[in-house]
C-alpha cells in the first residue's frame, strides 16, 4: 500500500484525470474531477462502500481508452484519490473538500458546488441507507445538499457571498461528522 505522500495526485495527474473527464464522447455522462471527489468522499463516510468496479462506472461510465496504460493509470489516480481520502479521514486530519478556482476578471472564486453535487450523488447512489440518518445528523448533511443546490443550472438558486461563506465553513465538520456517525454505527 502506498504512503500518503505517495498516494497523493500531483498537480499533473490531477489535471490529466480531469482532462479525461471532461473529454467524454456525446451523451457519455461522466463526473468531473471534483464531483468525483465528492462522491468517493460521500462513499467513503457513508454506510459501506461500493466495489470499485461499480463506483468507477459511476464516475467515468464506460469509456473506450486509447490503451491499456491509458486505463491503468486513469483508474490508477481515481483509486489513489479514493485512498487519500480513507488516509485524511481515518488519520484524523483535517478534512477539505475539492474545490475548484473559477477566474471572473481579476478575481479568483472558490468553488465546491461540483464536489458538494458529487457528494449528494454518492448519497443518492446508497438513499435506502442515508434514509436512515437521523434527524440530528441529517443537520451534517445540510451544508453539503445546500451548496450542490447551486450546481444545478436549471434552478434559480441564489446566495449571497456571507451565506455561501457559512455554509462552507460547516463543510468539513460535515464530512468529519457523518464519517464519526457511520462509522460508530458499524460497531
Amino acid at each position: 500500500m502506498p504512503s500518503q505522500i505517495e498516494a497523493q495526485l500531483t498537480d499533473e495527474e490531477f489535471s490529466e484525470l480531469d482532462s479525461f473527464l471532461l473529454a467524454s464522447d456525446e451523451g457519455e455522462d461522466r463526473l468531473t474531477v471534483d464531483e468525483a471527489h465528492g462522491y468517493l468522499t460521500a462513499l467513503t463516510v457513508g454506510p459501506e462502500m461500493t466495489s470499485s468496479d461499480e463506483w468507477l462506472e459511476a464516475v467515468w461510465g464506460t469509456p473506450l481508452f486509447a490503451d491499456e496504460a491509458s486505463e491503468a493509470r486513469m483508474r490508477g489516480y481515481l483509486l489513489r484519490m479514493q485512498d487519500e481520502i480513507v488516509t485524511t479521514l481515518s488519520s484524523g486530519e483535517t478534512f477539505e473538500p475539492m474545490m475548484l478556482e473559477e477566474i471572473d476578471g481579476d478575481e479568483v472564486i472558490e468553488s465546491f458546488e461540483g464536489w458538494c453535487f458529487g457528494f449528494m450523488l454518492g448519497v443518492a447512489s446508497q438513499s435506502n441507507h442515508w434514509e436512515e440518518l437521523p434527524k440530528a445528523e441529517q443537520t451534517l448533511l445540510a451544508p453539503i445538499a445546500k451548496i450542490a443546490l447551486l450546481h444545478d443550472d436549471e434552478e434559480e438558486n441564489e446566495m449571497d457571498d456571507d451565506e455561501y461563506d457559512a455554509w462552507i465553513e460547516m463543510l468539513p465538520g460535515s464530512v468529519v461528522g457523518l464519517h464519526h456517525y457511520w462509522r460508530n454505527r458499524q460497531h
